[in-house]
């Protein structure tokens, strides 16, 4: 059943796919205008970390656009949304490493959610050597050897000292003012990626992000396209939609898990959303 995606609509992607049920996985990609995330605008629960070994691209993160390329290495977080934007003519190959907030040291995850984003940074050209090395050991390692425990031990570790590096060596913010502006966003979507379960009104989010009410409402309808309410309503439908598919709870029970506030609402925004109620949306999933 296809979903009715609006151009504009903020997306979340889960790990089912690109972690295929691991903690880490590695991808070695190719990107251009006609590509499938290209200009989406999405975020989603597992961190990527990418480094782009050939071409150009630009992309926008947290509401600032960054131009990228070869020796440049990015990482995005749950709670950063993010778009690419590789216009005609581009293209970019990097390698995209996807690991979970379980992969990595308490200690190093807490020091990046705290860290001012965006995380992107360039190498030097000694820096790059090294760096290309270390990701096609560990590109190798994962394909030959991922399961033996001292082969997962090397890839943390490395996969650690990546965000470190990226860190200590992250870009000058392009726009102070932009950034000024949308770090509110990033902390809303970050609130309501945590307390999705729970009753959220635009109050609390407001308070989350230091803003009023009204000129929340304002900036996030300028920024994400939709408004609060109606982005909050499609993020639980998403993740509504992905229980439906994966696990034994009914649909009463998912409704409520996801934090709809009556059984009715769930049925009737999610048939509006998917084309079909979720009852059948199940069986019709289960059929395939």
């Amino acid at each position: 059943m296809a979903r009715k995606n609006s151009p504009k609509s903020c997306e979340v992607l889960t790990p089912e796919f690109f972690l295929e049920e691991k903690q880490f996985n590695i991808w070695n990609c190719y990107s251009e205008e006609h590509s499938n995330f290209n200009g989406r605008l999405h975020f989603h629960e597992f961190y990527e970390l990418s480094i782009i070994y050939e071409g150009t691209s630009r992309f926008m993160v947290n509401g600032s656009e960054y131009a990228m390329g070869v020796k440049s290495l990015q990482l995005i977080r749950p709670s950063d949304y993010h778009r690419q934007l590789t216009g005609e003519g581009e293209h970019i190959r990097y390698y995209n490493l996807m690991f979970s907030a379980d992969f990595i040291s308490s200690d190093l995850l807490k020091v990046l959610e705290e860290c001012p984003g965006p995380l992107c940074a360039n190498a030097s050209d000694a820096e790059w050597r090294d760096l290309l090395r270390l990701i096609r050991a560990i590109e190798q390692t994962f394909k030959e050897e991922f399961n033996d425990p001292l082969a997962q031990i090397f890839i943390r570790a490395n996969v650690e000292n990546l965000c470190i590096f990226i860190m200590k060596h992250q870009k000058n913010r392009t726009s102070s003012h932009i950034e000024t502006m949308q770090e509110p966003i990033r902390r809303t979507l970050e609130f309501i990626q945590r307390n999705y379960r729970k009753e959220i009104h635009l109050a609390d989010a407001a308070n989350v992000a230091g803003l009023s009410p009204t000129y929340l409402s304002a900036l996030f309808h300028s920024t994400m396209g939709v408004s609060f309410s109606i982005y909050l309503t499609g993020y639980r439908l998403q993740i509504a939609e992905r229980y439906l598919r994966t696990s034994n709870l009914s649909v009463k029970q998912i409704a409520a898990v996801c934090g709809f506030s009556t059984y009715p609402y769930f049925v009737t925004a999610f048939k509006a959303e998917y084309g079909t109620p979720p009852g059948t949306f199940r069986k019709q999933m289960l059929n395939q």
